[in-house]
């Protein structure tokens, strides 16, 4: 492949997976007091397993996007049975959520996976995701026409670091040090909103759940679901 051509292939493609959502992990858990070097490890495990997971995908992309369609296509008896199953735990988690709103301060909560570990089970999962990413195919396709292993590598960092840029830029921001002024505006912005963000989180719970059941009940009158 021409080398500009490639190029512009992982840019566009990395814009077009954009994910602000890594960062959106990474600030509260700092706010939280997660260390500096378990942040890094997030971000060192999420960028290796993208770069492996791209790596073993090779000439096989379009196989892999076809088991993936086949995968999440299932009889409707199924698909209503998951829904509704899902829709139980969703609508427990977000009650739950609420019952116990006010027992502690989600500023001051420590995330579960806030040690090295976790974090890096958590990076790894990260990067892994890539593969529910239409992006993350399509730069595959360009990885797969590369004939050193090293060249697939860039490929898939080029990816992740345009794809993941709010993440990087929070990490090249802590890199300055954990005090510096950027750091400290980001984490009290974090704190600020930790309240409402948790409320915000709780609905989206309660509503992801009222949409399954929707969705089941409307399969059930028509035999479609919603929407069609």
């Amino acid at each position: 492949m021409n080398p500009l051509a490639a190029i512009g292939g992982i840019v566009g493609f990395g814009i077009a997976g954009l994910d602000p959502f890594g960062a959106l992990v990474v600030v509260p858990a700092l706010a939280a007091g997660v260390r500096r070097r378990v942040i890094m490890l997030f971000f060192g495990t999420a960028w290796l397993a993208t770069v492996l997971t791209g790596i073993a995908l090779g000439e096989s992309v379009q196989h892999v996007a076809a088991w993936l369609r086949n995968l999440f296509t299932v009889p409707d008896p199924v698909r209503l049975t998951v829904q509704l199953v899902l829709a139980a735990g969703l609508g427990l988690w977000a009650a739950y959520r609420w019952a116990h709103r006010n027992d502690t301060k989600p500023e001051k909560t420590k995330p579960r996976l806030a040690g090295p570990v976790g974090m890096s089970l958590m990076g790894t999962f990260w990067g892994v995701s890539a593969l529910t990413d239409p992006s993350f195919f399509g730069v595959a396709t360009i990885g797969a026409s590369m004939q050193s292993m090293l060249a697939v590598a860039a490929v898939f960092t080029g990816w992740f670091l345009i794809s993941q840029a709010p993440l990087c830029l929070v990490v090249l921001t802590l890199a300055a040090g954990r005090d510096s002024r950027p750091v400290q505006r980001a984490i009290g912005f974090a704190r600020s909103t930790a309240r409402p963000a948790a409320y915000v989180m709780t609905a989206l719970l309660a509503a992801a759940s009222l949409f399954l059941i929707v969705n089941g009940g409307t399969y059930l009158a028509t035999g479609t679901y919603w929407p069609g």
